[in-house]
């Protein structure tokens, strides 16, 4: 189910000295972690976007980027 979870933290609490309440103790914490993490970076990048300043910023960078190799094939 989940495909890459690499060599991180994650990983490293599954080993045998570690009791697997402990390991799954910690896993959940990690990925509660994680999550937060996420939904703050996600948030942060919606705050962002909802100031009229950066929405207008970003919205012509994109379409200039879109004009120019679509239009002027530049």
């Amino acid at each position: 189910m989940v495909q890459d979870l690499g060599e991180g933290s994650l990983m490293s609490y599954f080993n045998k000295g570690n009791s697997k309440d402990n390991i799954k103790d910690k896993f959940y914490q990690e990925v509660d972690s994680e999550l937060l993490n996420f939904i703050d970076k996600k948030l942060d990048f919606y705050n962002k976007m909802t100031e009229d300043k950066i929405n207008l910023m970003f919205k012509n960078m994109w379409f200039n980027e879109l004009y120019d190799q679509q239009v002027r094939g530049i």
